[in-house]
């Protein structure tokens, strides 16, 4: 009986003393884990999700397309559109629900440029042109991007009101007349966009763009005496390459 007795007490201690192992092993292993996982963090979750606000600064250069100046719808078949340079200022944000893949940014820029149709003869009426073309452009667009780490493909569309003015004005038509003032106008305009960005630090990134810009200007003359004088048009098209920096955050 007393053996038997020895016998039970003995297997006690022996499960007892396995539990208190297991239960060792496993508290050292779950503190390990614990350990080697502090780059999961609820900061480092929340930092993935977070809409990505930036804003950028950069210069521009433009290659019109050749189309005519319009004189009260008489056009000057010569015209030469000639490219400037110009920049502009973005401010966007790309939210958090779409994953970072669809943003909206406003921008605004500026572009220089000369009109000139050198003095030509057909039909019996002689014709010539010479402006600069100066526009000021207020756009929101709207982009489509992929949230590479590094590089960052885009593609976008936009539309807003360009500010177009006509500078140095001389409009010379031997039957409507001769214009000199300067006149602007508003017109509506949108554009095609295309560009790719590269993160270069943890704020700073460099982009570059290209933009198919269309704006079809319609001014409203005056005489020195203040009377109304005729109007005349340009549906300007260009070509548009940009590049800039910006901080994201």
């Amino acid at each position: 009986m007393k053996t038997t007795s020895l016998a039970l007490a003995a297997g006690i201690l022996t499960v007892l003393s396995i539990h208190a192992a297991a239960s060792t092993t496993w508290a050292t292993d779950a503190a390990s884990t614990a350990a080697k996982s502090p780059t999961v963090s609820p900061e480092a979750t929340q930092g993935e999700d977070k809409t990505e606000w930036y804003v950028s600064l950069y210069v521009q250069g433009s290659r019109p397309l050749d189309r005519p100046v319009r004189l009260q719808e008489d056009p000057f078949a010569n015209t030469d559109v000639q490219g400037g340079l110009g920049g502009g200022l973005k401010v966007g944000f790309f939210p958090a629900f779409t994953g970072r893949f669809v943003g909206l940014e406003a921008e605004l820029s500026g572009l220089d440029g000369k009109v000139n149709a050198p003095a030509a003869t057909t039909g019996g009426v002689t014709r010539s042109a010479n402006f600069r073309l100066q526009s000021i452009n207020a756009m929101a667009n709207v982009l489509l991007r992929y949230p590479g780490e590094v590089i960052q493909p885009y593609i976008g569309v936009g539309a807003g009101l360009s500010g177009g003015f006509a500078r140095d004005l001389n409009l010379q038509h031997s039957t409507i007349g001769v214009v000199h003032e300067n006149a602007a106008d508003g017109a509506f305009a949108y554009q095609f966009i295309g560009g790719l960005r590269a993160n270069v630090g943890e704020r700073l990134f460099l982009f570059t763009e290209y933009k198919y810009f269309v704006a079809n200007y319609q001014w409203e003359s005056e005489f020195p005496n203040g009377a109304r004088g005729p109007s005349f048009t340009l549906n300007s098209r260009m070509h548009v390459i940009a590049g800039g920096l910006g901080f994201h955050f």
